[in-house]
């Protein structure tokens, strides 16, 4: 699944990180949140704890009410390692029981934890990279 797909935006296209910067600069709106959360079958208060923002706070937004770019980054982030990871074990509930095992190449981290931080998102998208190619991880 894409992730233009995934944040119901079709018409957005994600080719280089020029695009990911670009678009978390415009920010996200909550709808896209919303449609993130549907979509990857997680609450939107898991989205809201992996970007940094309080529930509260976002259900007070209107649905086209832009987010601050730091909160888009992190969201589109999010949607990153799930249309890849998605891509790759071909479902996505495969997927996510694979988020949530240890992992001995991110040094036994639980992927679902780390995806929040910038780094730990590269990581797990560095380690599916990985499993893709056929590469123990």
């Amino acid at each position: 699944m894409q992730v233009s797909t995934l944040i119901g935006q079709k018409k957005a296209r994600f080719f280089s990180p020029m695009d990911y910067y670009r678009y978390s600069q415009a920010g996200l709106t909550k709808h896209s949140v919303i449609t993130l959360a549907k979509n990857v079958d997680v609450s939107v208060s898991y989205l809201t704890s992996l970007a940094d923002i309080n529930i509260r706070t976002l259900q007070r937004k209107s649905d086209e009410e832009k987010l601050s770019s730091d909160i888009s980054e992190k969201l589109l982030q999010v949607a990153q390692v799930f249309a890849k990871g998605t891509e790759i074990f071909k479902s996505l509930n495969s997927f996510k029981e694979w988020l949530e095992t240890p992992n001995i190449s991110l040094d036994g981290a639980v992927p679902s934890k780390i995806i929040s931080s910038r780094y730990g998102a590269e990581m797990v998208l560095d380690c599916l990279g990985r499993i893709q190619y056929g590469i123990y991880s």
